[in-house]
């Protein structure tokens, strides 16, 4: 919420904002035309959860007001499963669950792909009262 409260006063007066990040639901496994699975998520909902409430939290104070909210899928492709694997070995609060992960060594479709929900949120900085 810090940084929130930095990026109000650096923006000019009605300066907009575009809010984006994952939501962290659904998050799918594909390879070629075939799901494998979904990826767990638990951890991830409450760095989420902290997100939203810092962003409702300055809306809530009167810094910003949300003009507008879309969601949309968003997939991350690759070229192979194995290149796939690797992403998912560097994440922090994701896991792919052996199931999934058993499936992605067993495949040779391609793309790959990990299909996730993005929401963007676009606000306007409101005048700060005297």
């Amino acid at each position: 919420m810090h940084v929130l409260r930095r990026v109000h006063g650096a923006l000019r007066p009605e300066g907009l904002l575009l809010d984006v990040h994952p939501l962290g639901l659904d998050f799918a496994v594909r390879a070629g035309r075939h799901g494998l699975g979904f990826v767990d998520t638990r951890k991830f909902a409450a760095v989420v959860e902290a997100m939203n409430d810092g962003l409702e939290q300055t809306v809530s104070e009167g810094l910003f007001e949300e003009l507008k909210t879309l969601r949309r899928h968003v997939a991350e492709r690759f070229d192979d499963a194995a290149e796939a694997l690797e992403e998912a070995s560097s994440w922090e609060h994701l896991r792919l669950p052996a199931a999934v992960r058993r499936r992605l060594r067993q495949t040779d479709e391609a793309p790959v792909e990990f299909i996730d929900t993005v929401r963007y949120r676009l606000l306007r900085k409101l005048p700060q009262s005297p």
